[in-house]
């Protein structure tokens, strides 16, 4: 059984850094640990992390939002953007995916009750990806990075947590 515990303190937040730090190029190819720690960053100040832990307490995946954007400054707290998340291999494919949404969708509306839209960004050549958010989001952007085209889908927050609930 999956165990899911939201980042509250620094042992926490460093196992989320081990694991992110460890997977970030399964999760985007070349990206650089000093991306990977501005992620960590962002989300320690203006959102929320969580470690996903096996039954013998090793972090199998990790999940993460901020509210606000960040080329704005992180003003416009009504947006939520969901971070880079990731699984080990064993863990795709099942429920944990959208038990992690769970976690993610309550996570927000307890930072804030006032969010309007949650938004998903993820590489554009993964398939496995856009497959899933385009289950859950309508895709409004496409930005070019220096890792590629990155896709940014865009929900409201009742309609995420109305796909999220539907699995309980």
């Amino acid at each position: 059984m999956v165990k899911f515990e939201i980042c509250a303190d620094n042992g926490q937040w460093s196992r989320f850094t081990d694991f992110y730090v460890t997977h970030r190029q399964r999760i985007i190819p070349g990206y650089k640990v000093s991306h990977a720690l501005l992620d960590i960053k962002n989300g320690m100040r203006n959102g929320r992390g969580a470690i996903l832990m096996d039954e013998s307490d090793q972090v199998i995946g990790i999940g993460s939002f901020v509210l606000g954007l960040e080329n704005k400054g992180f003003n416009h707290k009504e947006i939520a953007v969901l971070g880079n998340s990731y699984f080990v291999d064993k863990h795709q494919g099942n429920r944990t995916f959208i038990r992690g949404l769970q976690v993610l969708a309550e996570q927000i509306g307890d930072m804030n009750g006032d969010v309007k839209e949650v938004r998903i960004p993820t590489i554009a050549d993964n398939a496995y990806t856009n497959g899933l958010y385009r289950k859950i989001a309508d895709k409004v952007d496409t930005v070019d990075t220096q890792y590629g085209s990155l896709h940014v889908y865009s929900t409201t927050y009742d309609a995420f947590i109305s796909f999220c609930n539907r699995f309980r």
